[in-house]
This record gives structure tokens, C-alpha cells and sequence, in this order.
């Protein structure tokens, strides 16, 4: 029976030592994929710094052109500001222009007006009978016939 109980404690010890080989070479495989890994995880590290400085050099462009934007939006505020400054001034401009309106019918309506209308009515008539057209300028004197219709040859091209 000793034999057998020797027997069985090799054959266990046989097992473990066999289980211990096979969790060291399990073991041993881990730490060669480990150090793939850390390997790769440097090329991966860089890769990912090199993600971050991209990422990094975006936000600055992106900065720049928000402030920009801003000196933009800040010049079109005072713009703003003097567009209303403008539509104010243009208020004032037509209030005067309305008033100058209003002056210049009162004038025409008046005494001086109707002197003014009159001169011109003279004027354009003396101009008239000295070029000695009738009003209109198609005709010249003396173009008409006795029947109403025009005397061969006196119409004037203008």
C-alpha cells in the first residue's frame, strides 16, 4: 500500500508540476504579448501626442479667428452706431428740405412767383417770335394753307 500511496503522490506531483508548466508558459506568453503591447503603446502614445498638438494648433486657429470675429463685430457695432447717426442727420436733412419745400410754394404762390411767371411768359414768347416758329418748333411761319393742310416743303427737322 505504501507503493500505491507513493504512486498516487508522484502522480499528483506529476499533475502540479505539469499545471505549474503550463500556467509558466501561459505566463510567459502574457509577458511576450505585455511587452508587444508597451511597444505599440509607445507608437500609440506618440500617436496620440501628435492627435493633441493637432487638436492644440485647431484651437489656436480657431482662437485667432474668434478675435476676429470680435474686431469685427466690434467695428460693426460702431458702425451701427454711426448709421444711426447717419439716419439721424438724413431726419434732420429732410425736415430742413420739407421746410425750403414749403418756403419755395409759398414764394411761387405768391406776388413774386406770379411776377416770375409772368417774365418767363414773356420771354419765351419774344424768344418765339424772334425765331418765328409757332409753339411747338414743327412749323415755321406762314407754313399753313388756306385748307388747313401744309404748304409743300416747310417742315422743320429738329
Amino acid at each position: 500500500m505504501t507503493q500505491t500511496a507513493a504512486l498516487i503522490a508522484a502522480g499528483s506531483f506529476a499533475l502540479l508540476a505539469l499545471a505549474g508548466v503550463v500556467a509558466l508558459l501561459r505566463l510567459a506568453r502574457l509577458m511576450s504579448q505585455a511587452s508587444r503591447l508597451l511597444a505599440r503603446g509607445d507608437v500609440l502614445l506618440d500617436m496620440a501626442r501628435a492627435a493633441v498638438d493637432g487638436a492644440q494648433a485647431a484651437v489656436q486657429r480657431a482662437d485667432r479667428q474668434l478675435d476676429r470675429a470680435e474686431s469685427v463685430a466690434a467695428s460693426m457695432d460702431e458702425l451701427g452706431t454711426s448709421m444711426d447717426e447717419v439716419g439721424t442727420s438724413m431726419d434732420e436733412l429732410a425736415g430742413q428740405v420739407t421746410a425750403l419745400a414749403g418756403a419755395g410754394k409759398a414764394i411761387a404762390a405768391g406776388p413774386v412767383g406770379k411776377a416770375g411767371a409772368v417774365a418767363y411768359g414773356v420771354r419765351y414768347a419774344l424768344g418765339r417770335r424772334r425765331a418765328r416758329t409757332l409753339p411747338g418748333g414743327a412749323l415755321k411761319a406762314g407754313g399753313l394753307k388756306a385748307g388747313g393742310g401744309l404748304k409743300p416743303g416747310v417742315m422743320e427737322r429738329r
